[in-house]
């Protein structure tokens, strides 16, 4: 094959299943901020964002084709093609070829090459976030259409993987021209779990606009969203999910004097603490503020690839009580932070409280956040990407191998 490498990335097809749209404009948020960090880098962004049938049908119409700003003059265009699932559940991995997972991937896969036909897009390296299914059909467009691919491995545990073996999993991914990594433990995940060599695997934790996420006025913020202006107030933020912990933050400061909790979410396994000053949906664009607001971040979370909101809330200036564990190594040290069991609600609450009765302390931990929070400019993040994925597409030149993943 001709494999043509430019000099260095000009154009980047960004795959994914989450997307903000205006049907559900907080999903996916954290892959937005890539996208349009890509673009302002000087990298055209096409964004292709396949939908299920049975998915589309239960929301507002959304367009086929779409633009956004992604600010300095830049911008990002996003695709939405349909496919037909027949679902990728875990549960179906033992039915090996008869997975009807592998059928889900194949139309995915399928909608994603339909875009760059029929739009005439040939990008210089397709990127898929998470291993499945943006991931895997990065490959094997890539394998079609001799493109390089990269898939994004931010998923802690490597959930997808379970969707479709560990062996589908190596050959499907087999071909792809490199790996990013979330963090140093997914990194030791992708070589123990997956065989992918080391030296294939870049680490680049999660980051945030620090233009956007940046203390504000504490006092005004509360007052604006009317929020307590006499308690310590502990921020939570995420899925409401027993794994995420949030429940167990309720837990924690349930009756602790002085104390009210503010959670930024939903799901399933809300806090039930009668000490909740605010527990809702929050959109991004509010976070900053409501971040301010407050005095300490608690996510006492027992698995993640990179927490982007752990990153969001130092950027904030907030001290972080957070878990014990390989994945918030590459975040958090130990001058901005407490860490903890997540599943010990004594120890939980014993850091709040330690929090709240030592401002010095309290105003220690906020300054190193701070600092700590300009080694994750998502700006930076993002030219280390590209600048990895460059030269990786530069050392695999001559170097594929036939392909080995048949789609099904």
């Amino acid at each position: 094959m001709d494999h043509r490498i430019p000099t260095k990335l000009d154009h980047v097809a960004l795959l994914a299943t989450n997307y903000p749209s205006p049907a559900e404009p907080a999903r996916g948020t954290f892959v937005r901020q890539f996208a349009q960090a890509v673009a302002r880098q000087g990298v055209r962004c096409t964004v292709i964002q396949p939908v299920a049938f049975h998915r589309a049908g239960r929301r507002p119409a959304e367009f086929f084709q779409t633009t956004e700003s992604a600010g300095g003059g830049r911008t990002v265009e996003i695709f939405r093609p349909r496919y037909l699932s027949l679902s990728a559940r875990e549960s179906f991995a033992w039915l090996g070829p008869l997975n009807p997972s592998l059928f889900t991937l194949s139309r995915f896969a399928g909608a994603v090459r339909r875009v760059l036909r029929e739009q005439c897009l040939r990008p210089d390296a397709l990127y898929g976030h998470f291993l499945f299914l943006a991931g895997a059909a990065a490959v094997r467009v890539g394998r079609d259409l001799d493109l390089p691919a990269f898939p994004c491995v931010g998923e802690g545990e490597l959930w997808t993987v379970r969707q479709f073996g560990v062996a589908k999993a190596r050959a499907e991914l087999e071909l792809a021209t490199g790996f990013l990594a979330n963090s140093s433990a997914l990194k030791q995940l992708l070589i123990r779990d997956l065989d992918v060599a080391p030296e294939r695997i870049g680490v680049f934790p999660n980051g945030v606009d620090l233009a956007e996420f940046a203390p504000h006025d504490r006092a005004a913020a509360r007052r604006k969203l009317q929020l307590p202006t006499d308690q310590f107030l502990v921020a939570s933020a995420g899925n409401f999910l027993v794994k995420k912990g949030i429940v167990r933050v309720g837990e924690a400061i349930a009756g602790l004097d002085g104390v009210a909790g503010v959670f930024a979410g939903s799901g399933p396994a809300p806090p039930t603490a009668p000490n909740v000053a605010l527990c809702r949906r929050v959109s991004h664009a509010e976070m900053p503020e409501l971040l301010s607001a407050c005095d300490v971040f608690v996510l006492p979370t027992v698995v993640e690839g990179s927490c982007n909101a752990l990153v969001e809330a130092m950027a904030c200036g907030l001290p972080i009580i957070s878990s014990l564990g390989e994945f918030n190594d590459d975040l958090l040290a130990d001058d901005m932070s407490l860490r903890v069991d997540p599943l010990d609600v004594g120890a939980i609450r014993q850091a709040i409280v330690r929090l709240r009765d030592d401002a010095t302390l309290r105003a220690q931990m906020s300054a190193a956040a701070l600092r700590r929070a300009r080694q994750f400019d998502i700006g930076e993040r993002t030219r280390r990407m590209l600048a990895f994925m460059n030269n990786q597409m530069h050392k695999n030149i001559g170097t594929r191998s036939p392909a080995v993943a048949e789609d099904t």
